[in-house]
């Protein structure tokens, strides 16, 4: 205590205490004087009691309804295309002076649901303008000049006045379903430059020959196809333009063949990029471009060739089921090629494929107004029909015979040795129908690979079909390319037993990643419900017309709500040569006896993949079932017209027909047949 007296004495606490008192004091008028944009100094001390200066009057107060309202505002919009006239405009956020602009324009509309105005094409540059000089900071993305002078265009002509198609040939237009006559229509008043993009099963084909037929004048023709399906359209020349001479068509087979005074040529994507050269010094005045999904990229090999070649031609016809595989982008190297003048890649990936600028250049993998993406292709080249859309004017069920192509039927010595026993004169029932039997089933080996390079068509085009078979060697077949191809399927055969078969069904009808139904004819006729396809696939022919009918109808039954395709793979050189005409035959008599069957072969559409100048359907349907019999050279088929001979309905024929031979066939354990 002594020692605390020393240091502070009562006095001199008392005199610090009374002068903290005042500094006490000073400090606080200070603080209640400091002018507003002064620092402010805080004692380190405890402040409680202090007195805070007030808030500042000049701070920004969003909840001041003069301040909101004084806010200075910015919009941002787009405009794009609903119909052939009309153009939308969506803003970011409610305006009432840019809605009061929008009231001044005459053709105004607006929609109470999507909130959102659209008026007359007339209108975009008087709204444009007036926009422009708005007082509010707005900010609209207008639709391309390119694009609107499209739509103006369009708008001054009338597409819907009916061409004259009497310079096409008669066995076409006779075969043309109304839909497909419409197609025709479309690309002669796009002058020939179009794309035809229906689904498929809806006759691409026919539709192409006919608008080339109409600007025959402008011929040569080129047609540029995968290389599976080359044969086919030679056989749809034949068939639906008979005016069109033979030795007008030439399928171009090598990079050392040559082009001479050819109307028609025939040549594969592959070949076309090895051999530009040389078609183009022959410069074609139309080309049809098959599949033409296959030059979705503007940066293949692929694509160059047919560019170069589509530049010099008159008109160019696309054909696709697929016209866009997965993007928007893919849409415009095939629409470069019938427009070339069309939008450039850069504005179409900005406009319709979301386009943004990244580290690595523009990313056009995106999608964006869709809406108008889809009134252009219509406007201006693509017309693309559903069969949902024109179901009411397709037949329940179509039928086609696919002839295989003779270059890939592994025929040996062996199969000719049966086939010219089955001529001979002297042969009795008995050992004509064993004969047969043993053709039918070396005929089995012969077309696998036929059948394997066909079959994997399909399976590219990711359709679910039922694939029919009778020998087993066949049905492997098909499974190896299912597997191999890592394609689901199912299988029954004389092997399934009724759970299984009862699983799989199942699979197929209720899994859509399950393509492909491989299916014995014997086992998996009947009592089978698989609606979920309508493709039916006979890879085989098989003698009993009522067997066929009914593996037909495993998909054409209650359940099915599309038309139903039917195609027979038909072989020529194999057992094919007989069994088609025995199927015929049989059909004739079971029809004057009044046992119809719902299978008609009269009228089948054929398409045959094979090499110029070899035998087709016809050949098939006249080869005489009586011994001794040969058929007629191609050329002479081509100047008669043959049919099968009327059936008798005597009690023999039936029996013959009927009875005799099944008697023999199903004595065999088919499902067990190799």
């Amino acid at each position: 205590m002594d020692k605390m007296d020393k240091i502070c004495s009562p006095e001199e606490i008392e005199k610090k205490r009374v002068l903290a008192m005042q500094r006490r004091q000073q400090a606080q008028l200070k603080t209640q004087t400091t002018p507003t944009n002064s620092p402010i100094q805080r004692p380190k001390h405890d402040d409680t009691n202090v007195m805070r200066p007030n808030k500042l009057n000049n701070r920004f107060n969003p909840i001041e309804t003069r301040n909101f309202f004084s806010r200075i505002s910015f919009l941002t919009g787009k405009c794009y295309m609903i119909s052939n006239e009309r153009f939308a405009v969506e803003i970011s956020s409610f305006a009432p002076e840019v809605i009061e602009t929008f009231k001044t324009l005459p053709s105004r509309s607006y929609d109470v649901k999507t909130r959102i105005w659209d008026f007359h094409i007339n209108d975009y540059d008087s709204l444009m303008q007036k926009l422009m000089n708005h007082k509010s900071n707005i900010s609209v993305t207008g639709i391309p000049q390119a694009i609107l002078q499209i739509f103006k265009k369009q708008k001054k002509s009338d597409e819907n006045i009916k061409q004259d198609l009497s310079k096409i040939d008669n066995r076409l237009t006779d075969s043309l379903m109304p839909f497909q006559q419409d197609g025709i229509c479309f690309g002669i008043s796009k002058g020939g430059r179009c794309m035809i993009a229906d689904d498929m099963g809806l006759g691409k084909t026919i539709q192409a020959l006919g608008i080339a037929h109409y600007f025959q004048e402008s011929w040569p023709l080129l047609i540029v196809v995968p290389s599976s399906v080359r044969y086919q359209w030679s056989e749809a020349i034949y068939e639906f333009l008979p005016s069109i001479p033979m030795h007008y068509i030439h399928h171009f087979a090598n990079t050392r063949d040559c082009i001479e005074d050819d109307k028609i040529t025939i040549i594969s994507y592959d070949l076309l990029m090895r051999a530009v050269d040389t078609l183009e010094k022959h410069i074609y005045g139309f080309v049809i471009l098959d599949e033409s999904h296959m030059l979705k990229s503007n940066k293949t090999a692929r694509f160059g060739a047919a560019q170069r070649i589509c530049a010099q031609a008159r008109h160019v016809v696309l054909l696709t089921g697929t016209p866009a595989l997965s993007r928007p982008i893919e849409l415009h190297s095939q629409i470069s090629l019938i427009l070339p003048r069309f939008i450039s890649f850069e504005d179409y990936g900005v406009r319709y494929c979301g386009g943004q600028r990244g580290m690595f250049g523009w990313d056009f993998t995106g999608s964006s107004n869709m809406q108008e993406l889809q009134l252009l292709l219509k406007t201006t080249c693509m017309i693309r029909r559903l069969k949902a859309d024109v179901l009411n004017q397709l037949p329940s069920k179509t039928r086609q015979v696919i002839i295989l192509d003779p270059v890939l039927i592994k025929t040996g010595r062996r199969m000719t040795e049966m086939s010219k026993e089955l001529q001979m004169t002297k042969i009795t029932g008995l050992e004509r129908h064993n004969t047969l039997l043993q053709y039918y089933t070396e005929s089995s080996y012969a077309r696998i690979k036929a059948i394997r390079n066909y079959v994997k068509t399909l399976f590219e085009n990711k359709r679910k079909c039922l694939l029919y078979a009778h020998h087993q060697n066949v049905l492997d077949a098909i499974c190896k390319v299912a597997e191999s191809m890592k394609i689901q399927y199912i299988r029954i055969d004389g092997k399934t037993n009724p759970e299984q078969r009862k699983h799989q069904i199942d699979k197929f009808q209720e899994c859509d990643d399950y393509l492909a139904a491989v299916l014995s004819i014997t086992a998996a006729n009947a009592g089978v419900t698989l609606t979920a396809a309508n493709l039916v696939v006979f890879t085989e022919l098989f003698w009993n017309p009522g067997i066929l009918c009914q593996a037909e109808d495993r998909v054409h039954r209650i359940g099915q709500n599309d038309n139903v395709l039917i195609q027979y793979l038909v072989a020529k050189d194999t057992a094919d040569d007989y069994i088609w005409p025995l199927i015929k035959k049989k059909l004739n008599v079971l029809n004057a006896a009044g046992l119809d069957q719902d299978l008609s072969i009269d009228n089948v559409d054929t398409t045959v993949q094979k090499e110029h100048g070899q035998q087709d359907l016809i050949s098939f349907m006249n080869i005489s079932l009586s011994p001794g019999k040969q058929s007629q050279s191609p050329d002479d088929k081509k100047q008669k017209n043959y049919s099968v001979p009327e059936a008798s309905t005597s009690t023999s024929d039936l029996k013959q027909l009927l009875e005799i031979d099944e008697e023999y066939f199903d004595s065999c354990g088919w499902d067990d047949i190799a």
